[in-house]
Order: structure tokens, then C-alpha cells, then sequence
């Protein structure tokens, strides 16, 4: 016969409560870490469209006519930083909701794709941080270059001005991609799974389907969004913000409801 509770001894009853608390039990750094995805989130948005109306370049499509603008606009550099501070931020939202949907050992596929939305979020991350450091560091050198060259050697300095945008659009091509990537599987994650509203999936793996002619248009047209695959990419991306703040909401609400289901430490 096995040992009955009051025949346990004193270190063994806690270790038997301390596993029973914690199972199918959200512990307090997990509700952190919600919250901490949700304001995130929130701050990254904030960031991105607070930051755009500093951006300038207008028409991105025409090169010639940018240039200028990006030599004279003294923010460029600092735009840019914050951009990638604020996307970066939004990839703290994807880990929390990560853990979120993996906490528990029983996610089963839903874990496994969110597990793989992940791994692509962060490689989309760093596709980004080459694609900011392309658009704002060196656009704004050869940009300066071509505007400060001598009227011979302008064709050389413009030759090379778009050699380099055009290493912007090629990595802002895959960013975009893999974005498409991370929703695609993040959107399945929730849709098979049953932490959060499968609307909230079924419209991130729409979102992240529209992506995809929006890389494909950067891809073959550059910065030219006049297409259907450019004007698709656009409404994608443009979704893309909305549905950030509403995952932004659920999870600072589940970080409240996991709050309320711990229980405290005997």
C-alpha cells in the first residue's frame, strides 16, 4: 500500500502542492508577459504611424524625385531607427501570444503551428532590421552623394543610388513575405485552437494571404502600387494594423483572466 497524505513528510506535502498548483495553471510571469505582448503591440502602431508622417519620399516610385528629399530630411536616420524599434516591439506581441497558445503541453497542432509562426515572426525580423538599415543609413548616404555630385559624375552616383533602392525593395519584398508567412501561420494556430476567437485567426490568415501579392508586386514593380497585387498589399497592410490593437485587446484580457485563476501559494 502506498503512503497516505498525512504519512507524507513535511517536504514532500509541499512538493506534491507546488506541482499541483502549477498545473493547467498559468503562472504570474505568463501574465506578465501578456501584458507586456499587448502594450507592446500597442506601442509598436503607435510608433509606425507616428513615425510616417516624418518619413517623406514621395513618390516612392520615381527615384529621381526622392532623392532630394531624403538628403534634405534630417530625420531620415531617426525614423527609420524608430521604425525598427517599433516592429521589434511588435514581435514581443507574437512571443507572447506564442507562449500563450503553447502554455499548457497540450496545443497539440495549434502549438505546433504557432511554433513555426514564431520562428518565421523572428527571421521576419531580421529581414527587417537589413531592410531598415538598406532604406536608412545607406539610402540616406548615396541619396546626399547624388545630390552633392558634380553634374559628370551625377549619372555614376544615381547609377549607384539605385542599385541600392532597389536592395531596399528586394528586402522589403521578403519582409513582407515572410510577414504574410508569420500570420499565415499564427491565424491557423488560432483558428484550430481554442485560446482565442477563431475570427481573430480566419482574418490573420486572410490578412497574411493578402501579403502575398503585396511582396510580389514589390518584387516585380518596386514601390509601385497601382496594380491589383500593389492595391491588395496595400489593404493587407493597412488590416494588418487593426488587427494588431484588437490582439493587442485580447491579450491584455487574457493576462486578466489568468490573473484571476491563480491561485496563491500555500
Amino acid at each position: 500500500m502506498s503512503r497516505s497524505t498525512s504519512m507524507r513528510t513535511p517536504s514532500e506535502r509541499e512538493d506534491h502542492a507546488g506541482l499541483g498548483g502549477i498545473a493547467g495553471q498559468e503562472m504570474p510571469a505568463d501574465r506578465a508577459l501578456l501584458r507586456m505582448g499587448a502594450v507592446s503591440m500597442v506601442l509598436g502602431s503607435l510608433l509606425a504611424i507616428g513615425a510616417g508622417p516624418f518619413h517623406g519620399g514621395s513618390p516612392p516610385e520615381d527615384l529621381q524625385a526622392v532623392l532630394p528629399q531624403i538628403a534634405a530630411n534630417d530625420y531620415w536616420v531617426v525614423v527609420h531607427l524608430a521604425q525598427f524599434v517599433g516592429d521589434v516591439l511588435l514581435l514581443v506581441g507574437f512571443v507572447a501570444l506564442y507562449r500563450s497558445i503553447t502554455q499548457g503541453g497540450s496545443a497539440g497542432a495549434s502549438g505546433a503551428l504557432a511554433l513555426m509562426g514564431i520562428v518565421v515572426a523572428v527571421v521576419s525580423e531580421g529581414v527587417y532590421a537589413i531592410n531598415q538599415a538598406v532604406d536608412g543609413i545607406a539610402n540616406k548616404f548615396v541619396a546626399q552623394e547624388w545630390v552633392s555630385a558634380a553634374p559628370a559624375e551625377k549619372a555614376d552616383a544615381f547609377r549607384l543610388a539605385d542599385a541600392v533602392r532597389h536592395i531596399e525593395i528586394g528586402t522589403t519584398s521578403l519582409w513582407v513575405l515572410s510577414g504574410g508567412i508569420t500570420l499565415l501561420f499564427f491565424g491557423l494556430a488560432i483558428a484550430l485552437g481554442s485560446k482565442y476567437p477563431r475570427l481573430l485567426g480566419w482574418a490573420a490568415i486572410a490578412i497574411g494571404v493578402g501579403m502575398f501579392p503585396g511582396a510580389l508586386n514589390l518584387a516585380y514593380a518596386g514601390f509601385a502600387f497601382g496594380s491589383p497585387l500593389g492595391i491588395v498589399g496595400l489593404a493587407a497592410g493597412a488590416l494588418l494594423q487593426l488587427w494588431t490593437l484588437i490582439l493587442a485587446f485580447y491579450l491584455w484580457r487574457k493576462a486578466g483572466d489568468s490573473g484571476r485563476h491563480v491561485r496563491p501559494q500555500q
